[in-house]
């Protein structure tokens, strides 16, 4: 894996969310491979969240991994977490989002399905629930810019490999994630939890 590639402002309602106009087109910001945190199927991760920093958000999206030619190999569900606080004041500042959404443990993925086993996943439906309570559900049907189209826009921008992962973007209902906090995400064959200190 070379990069991994965000999208931001890809879901109609977490733009009014965010108070966003929905004509925009997505947002393209790039993380390292050192921020990736892998869980495994039925596992309970603990990840420390960055202290002093500002409010730490979660954004629950559908991770794409590209084979050859930016085709989808395999998908799984994630977490882009955001320093809310600080991604804020980058924005009124007109400045870059890196400061606020590269951390250590700051793309939280799931085990990656291979294409051909999760034929359906493009009409099914994802959700994350925080200490039990439902908080984002969506699928990618209500995307702005489909998998395939967001590959192709990505391209249009930034040399893609094997490998890399594309973050989709969030559906309404981010929001702070707390120390003793934590989050169960499902999607399909995937289903991995993340307990934050």
């Amino acid at each position: 894996m070379d990069k991994i590639v965000c999208v931001g402002k890809n879901y109609a309602a977490h733009v009014l969310e965010m108070g966003g106009n929905v004509s925009e087109k997505p947002v393209l910001f790039i993380k390292p491979p050192s921020v990736l945190r892998q869980v495994e199927n039925s596992e309970i991760a603990s990840v420390a969240l960055p202290k002093n920093r500002g409010a730490v958000h979660y954004e629950t999206e559908i991770v794409l991994m590209l084979g050859e030619k930016n085709q989808i190999k395999a998908v799984t569900l994630g977490l882009d977490m955001t320093l809310r606080d600080q991604q804020a004041n980058l924005k009124k500042a007109g400045q870059p989002w890196e400061i606020a959404k590269v951390f250590s443990n700051s793309a939280i993925v799931g085990p990656f399905i291979p294409i051909e086993e999760f034929a359906d996943f493009a009409t099914s439906e994802f959700q994350m629930k925080l200490d039990g309570v439902p908080r984002q559900k969506a699928q990618s049907t209500q995307m702005t810019l489909s998998p395939l189209n967001l590959i192709q826009y990505a391209a249009s921008f930034f040399p893609l490999l094997p490998g890399d992962l594309i973050f989709t973007g969030t559906p309404h209902g981010v929001g702070p994630v707390l120390p003793g906090q934590k989050a169960d995400l499902d999607w399909g064959p995937i289903n991995f939890s993340v307990a934050f200190e």
